[in-house]
């Protein structure tokens, strides 16, 4: 499944409405759900240095700034991903990677396969027959894995001839998974909706406070 659009995920969420239960400062508790579904709700959740996401299209912790609505504000819904997944609070390093990535089989073989086209490029004194044997085995032992774990083993017991894949990059066989990117749309465009209703609460509570002023001002006379 490839990552969400941002018009993907609008479409998601054009039936939310958001419920403020919470809004003190940068203390918040917001929630977002369609009233007739709660398919896709969420919760965000502020304290100082820190935000919450947590509900249906899973949980994530960051902390950065004081208040992380600073950190994340987006009026055209931009994300950064790469930037945000370095923020993310967790038990351990590895907790933390597989919190927003995950393992590509598709692009450990591509990798692999680069990795490959590079060694065969630099020996082109290689015989046509060993060329041939080698391609071979890289496509029986490599090409053919069905998962993680086959490829893994494959790519970590390879031996031909002295060619191995002794150097290869197994983090760039990781790539977002769907869920986070949703989520990362999610903080960006709850944050968006909530400025919007908080900025008319404060108008109205402006007026409400006018008029009360103008009222003690005409019990005075």
């Amino acid at each position: 499944m490839t990552t969400p659009t941002l018009e993907q995920f609008l479409e998601d969420v054009k039936n939310h409405e958001l419920t403020i239960v919470k809004n003190d400062g940068v203390f918040r508790h917001l929630k977002f759900s369609n009233p007739n579904d709660c398919n896709q709700y969420f919760n965000i959740t502020t304290s100082p240095n820190y935000l919450v996401i947590t509900g249906d299209m899973g949980s994530l912790v960051f902390s950065r700034l004081y208040d992380m609505f600073d950190f994340f504000r987006s009026d055209n819904l931009k994300i950064n991903p790469d930037y945000w997944a370095e923020k993310i609070q967790s038990t351990s390093h590895e907790a933390q990677i597989a919190s927003y990535s995950k393992f590509d089989l598709e692009q450990a073989k591509k990798n692999a396969q680069e990795d490959l086209n590079t060694y065969l490029g630099d020996n082109d004194d290689l015989s046509e027959e060993d060329r041939a044997s080698l391609l071979e085995d890289f496509e029986l032992e490599i090409l053919r894995s069905e998962d993680e774990y086959e490829i893994v083993e494959a790519i970590r017991n390879f031996n031909f001839k002295g060619f191995e894949f002794d150097e290869f990059y197994w983090d760039g066989c990781r790539v977002y998974s769907y869920s986070y990117i949703w989520l990362c749309y999610a903080i960006v465009w709850g944050i968006k909706k909530f400025d919007k209703v908080h900025k008319k609460l404060k108008r109205k509570n402006k007026q409400k406070r006018r008029k009360n002023k103008q009222k003690r001002k005409a019990k005075a006379k």
